[in-house]
């Protein structure tokens, strides 16, 4: 959505739990690809298990053949994952006591 206030992208982020090994097989064939990661969380289960959420593709949108790309890393993997829609925010007024409104009057 586009307007003088307010951009933002609805983007597919990818989330999955995997050991320390295994993440560097697939960050690595990301990489591989040419694959722009473009968000990136983990957060430590235990000492060898990450919870990993994933953005990937340019700053504006992905691309189905970048989405595939990742599937097919994962499931060459064997790594259970899911896929969510997300809301990627570009840019909001500066206007602070405005952009709470601005954001939720959007959704």
């Amino acid at each position: 959505m586009n307007d003088e206030e307010f951009n933002f992208n609805t983007r597919t982020q990818f989330k999955f739990i995997t050991n320390n090994h295994t993440l560097g097989y697939i960050l690595s064939g990301i990489a591989q690809k040419g694959i722009n990661i473009n968000d990136y969380s983990q957060t430590k289960i235990n000492v060898n298990e990450n919870l990993i959420r994933l953005v990937v593709g340019g700053t504006g949108a992905e691309t189905i053949d970048v989405l595939r790309c990742v599937r097919n890393i994962f499931r060459m993997l064997d790594i259970k994952f899911s896929e969510k829609d997300i809301i990627q925010i570009e840019s909001i007024a500066s206007n602070a006591t405005r952009q709470i409104n601005t954001l939720f009057g959007s959704l």
